[in-house]
């Protein structure tokens, strides 16, 4: 089991994988993910759902960055709230830019869990989910 310290390190390395956003970020990011990630990304758009795996969480972050012209950025730094033993938490703000639509910022609450020094699973929250929800509405 990793220490605090080490996962609060694995999570900074993780968002500095996320470089300019672009599609080569998506392997640098899945890099840290355990083969068999879950991922669970809370709200009622498009987007939202549960990713099963790994390969689910690239295509998910291809099809976020493809919505978005190529990429999605990060705006400022990540707050890391919490970092435990199998536990880290952060706040991170994401400037999404759809073709035809205005840039909206979306501040997400980012709650990893980890084993063997990978992301083991991830829950996701928009904390301005009607925003979001509205960005990316369900095509039913």
């Amino acid at each position: 089991m990793a220490t605090a310290s080490e996962n609060f390190q694995l999570l900074v390395d993780y968002y500095a994988a996320h470089g300019d956003g672009g599609p080569e970020s998506v392997e640098r990011m899945a890099s840290f993910y355990a083969d068999d990630k879950p991922a669970y990304i809370a709200g009622n758009s498009a987007l939202s759902g549960h990713v099963k795996n790994t390969e689910e969480a690239k295509e998910y972050l291809l099809r976020l960055q493809d919505l978005n012209g190529g990429k999605v950025d990060l705006v400022g730094t990540p707050t890391i709230l919490l970092a435990g033993d199998t536990i880290v938490a952060a706040l991170i703000h994401q400037r999404h830019t759809r073709p035809g639509k205005p840039a909206i910022i979306v501040p997400r609450l980012c709650v990893y869990e980890i084993a063997d020094g990978k992301l083991s699973k991830a829950f996701m929250w928009q904390l301005e989910s009607k925003t979001f929800d509205e960005y990316y509405p369900r095509e039913d």
